[in-house]
């Protein structure tokens, strides 16, 4: 949790809108001290800097103090008494450099106005001095902070679900990493478990072919088929087996049923893939025990046996090639990729395990290790430390099978601890249904003494993503690739570029194309809270008109418009004309960005610079609206808002390149 980290930039020449809050927060605190010293009992102790919030309406004023709501409830007076009171101490201060005037307003609040002019001159200064690192406010206490995200399973191609986690961690990296952290990517590749396996036997049996087209593709399509035959010869032996055992009708009906569902999804994979269906079925129908020669592959890869280590990492090696060219195309790249096997081979787990059994709360429970973390949580009293509530029940953890094989959480526990040997904060950005295999890592950390760790682990979750509302099934192979989503995009984005700018040259319109559907898709994810289930629209996602990556790069756009037809001229020293609503409120939002941006990053909130840049191309929209630069005959107020929107399209591509989007020129 960051939020207790002390915001540095406050009042330094960056932040503008932060000096006049900061002036605000010392005039209301030197008045307040000066009614404390007359009545102490009638105002007591309170915290200020929080009492400051934004108005509900620009009209009243640019920030108000809510404290006379807080004070009504010691003095049992209204609060619009007691604002009075302290807007009459307030204006006994002489010196004001940003705040214009201080009123109190029904019910209650006091409402402090900005010194439009200085606050313009401030901004505008600062924009076209700092140029792209104009708001990016620096921390007080740099960390060292790995982010891992994806960590997709190498055993099919990254789908859209995962894509909404990659989009997700490739942000917080790049905003932390502006905030002033030294931060790493990493990708976690889970190479050990029963997926990839499946996926190596499958490819063996087909004869170890090269692959062809995309690898993760290819490779999809193999596990998709082995795993369901694999399932189906599983399913057949089990109801062999009950109807041998006289079993109920219930189980048997039961059984049916399970199989005859697997009887779909492979006469569906047949149809689309009938080549290797067939030399699949055909060569696996040889082997009596598909799933015992699996579960073989998986404990000689474990003990690192030569032939099934450089087959399982050939396998996973050519997938993650094929990641990695999806990702690229989204703007995504990792510092790191890290080999869940190796956590095996290097002895980490199994060190891991003895430390674990010697804190007494694992047991064996019939061969497997077992820990008992909710034991664990009540012994070290951390549900307060975790914020966990009374009735939250914290399951435990199953640490080993029966034959010894660790387990993915136990594996887990281990990477953490790995990854903390290289950092200060680690963020792991996964899946909100993981929520408490997570804060079972953290359990085992604070009992193994690692509680500094434990604190600085967080789990960043992440919600469901459908698109236009289908549920996906990994199961029978049906779901949406990040690529089938990125080629959609480009398709329909080019649709729209052809229908706007239809003169374009067709490279150019291809590349417009090009930045609008990644920036789309990226913005359409990134503007819903990370942890809420989104459904992806293209109707939101591409729509020109509010709220989305080319309503934004349109702004952009129309500013570099102006620009060029204006052409080139000496920047104004005064910014004093600036005068018109529409030029003030585009103003305020420039201001304001510097702030913006701290918040999102202690906050680890991405979608607040989303609403950030949709409100700002709102304003600079509704300003281009009104105001006319190219036709001017007053010179000095068209090279003033000519500044105005040259800083608006420097602040658009500051806070478009934190969220990995890709402004075009044109459109």
């Amino acid at each position: 949790d960051m939020t207790s980290v002390p915001m540095v930039g406050k009042g330094s020449p960056s932040d503008p809108f932060g000096q006049f809050r900061a002036e605000c927060e010392s005039l209301l605190r030197d008045a307040y001290s000066n009614l404390q010293k007359s009545d102490r009992k009638r105002f007591p102790e309170l915290d200020l800097a929080s009492s400051l919030e934004d108005p509900p309406n620009q009209e009243f004023g640019h920030l108000a103090s809510s404290l006379s709501f807080e004070l009504s409830r010691v003095q049992k007076t209204k609060p619009m008494t007691i604002a009075t009171e302290i807007v009459h101490e307030l204006g006994k201060a002489k010196v004001h450099r940003l705040v214009e005037s201080v009123q109190a307003a029904e019910p209650g609040y006091v409402n402090f106005k900005a010194k439009i002019e200085t606050l313009t001159q401030l901004t505008l200064d600062a924009i076209l001095h700092e140029g792209s690192s104009y708001g990016l406010l620096k921390t007080g206490q740099p960390q060292g902070v790995i982010v891992e995200h994806t960590s997709a399973n190498p055993a099919r191609p990254i789908h859209i679900g995962t894509a909404k986690n990659s989009i997700f961690g490739d942000t917080l990296a790049r905003i932390l990493g502006g905030r002033g952290h030294t931060v790493k990517t990493h990708f976690y590749i889970d190479d050990t478990g029963r997926q990839v396996a499946q996926m190596a036997y499958g490819y063996k049996l087909l004869g170890e072919p090269k692959p062809e087209g995309k690898p993760d593709e290819f490779f999809g399509k193999i596990y998709s088929i082995t795993s369901t035959l694999v399932e189906l010869d599983e399913n057949k032996k089990r109801l062999v087996l009950l109807r041998k055992t006289n079993a109920s009708d219930i189980d048997i009906v039961a059984m049916t049923k399970e199989l005859d569902e697997w009887v779909g999804v492979a006469a569906e994979l047949q149809s689309k893939y009938p080549a290797e269906f067939e030399v699949l079925t055909e060569r696996m129908s040889k082997d009596p025990d598909p799933q015992g020669s699996i579960n073989e592959l998986i404990r000689k890869y474990e003990k690192a046996e030569p032939e099934t280590r450089s087959l399982i990492r050939r396998v996973s090696q050519m997938m993650l090639a094929g990641f990695e060219e999806t990702l690229r195309r989204a703007h995504i790249h990792f510092d790191q990729w890290d080999w869940e096997s190796d956590m095996l081979w290097t002895g980490r787990v199994s060190e891991l395990l003895d430390r674990l059994k010697e804190t007494g709360l694992a047991h064996s429970k019939g061969g497997a290790w077992v820990l008992d973390a909710g034991k664990a949580v009540d012994d070290h009293a951390l549900r307060e430390k975790l914020g966990l509530s009374k009735s939250f029940e914290v399951t435990s953890l199953t640490l080993t099978r029966s034959d010894g094989t660790t387990l993915y959480p136990t594996r887990d526990i281990a990477y953490s601890l790995y990854k903390f040997e290289k950092a200060d904060r680690v963020i792991n950005v996964i899946g909100v249904e993981q929520s408490l295999a997570q804060l079972q890592v953290k359990v085992a950390m604070w009992i193994l003494g690692h509680r500094k760790q434990a604190m600085n682990f967080l789990h960043f979750p992440i919600g469901l993503l459908t698109l236009e509302g289908q549920r996906m099934s990994a199961r029978r192979g049906r779901y949406v690739t990040f690529d089938q989503l990125l080629d959609e995009a480009l398709l329909r984005a080019k649709q729209e570029v052809d229908k706007r700018s239809s003169e374009l040259p067709e490279e150019v319109k291809y590349r417009v194309a090009e930045s609008l559907a990644i920036s789309a898709i990226r913005y359409a994810m990134l503007s819903v809270e990370a942890v809420k289930s989104t459904n992806f629209t293209w109707d939101r996602a591409l729509n020109f008109e509010a709220n989305s990556a080319p309503f934004i790069n349109y702004a952009y756009t129309r500013g570099l418009g102006i620009l060029k037809k204006i052409g080139s001229h000496e920047r104004p020293s005064y910014f004093n004309k600036l005068i018109e609503p529409a030029e003030q409120n585009l103003i305020l939002a420039l201001a304001r960005f510097p702030e913006t941006f701290a918040r999102s990053a202690e906050e680890l909130d991405p979608t607040l610079l989303c609403l950030y840049a949709n409100d700002l191309a709102q304003r600079f929209h509704e300003f281009y609206e009104k105001s006319d630069i190219s036709h001017l005959h007053d010179e000095e107020l068209k090279w003033q808002r000519a500044s105005l929107v040259e800083a608006t399209g420097i602040v658009l591509k500051c806070v478009t390149e934190l969220l990995g989007m890709k402004l075009a020129e044109r459109m």
